[in-house]
């Protein structure tokens, strides 16, 4: 099914007819990732990657490991 390619600001387009769209279960507004593979262009769905949260941050944290590093013995004048 031929396929007009439409200019949109400084970039090119074209529209993703509703029955690829089901059958890729991509809607408006979701991400698409796509790469060239010799001359053909493939779009696939993005994958979602979970949110990162700072109840996350605070259990990576608490998970830490804690104390002092070792970063060796002082090499210039450093103030300790």
């Amino acid at each position: 099914m031929p396929q007009a390619i439409l200019k949109w600001g400084n970039s090119l387009a074209f529209r993703i007819p509703a029955a690829i769209a089901k059958q890729m279960e991509i809607g408006e507004g979701e991400e698409v990732e796509f790469h060239i593979d010799g001359k053909r262009l493939v779009i696939e769905k993005a994958e979602k990657l979970p949110r990162f949260t700072h109840q996350d941050l605070l259990k990576s944290l608490r998970n830490a490991k804690k104390g002092l590093i070792d970063l060796g013995a002082p090499r210039g004048e450093e103030i300790l």
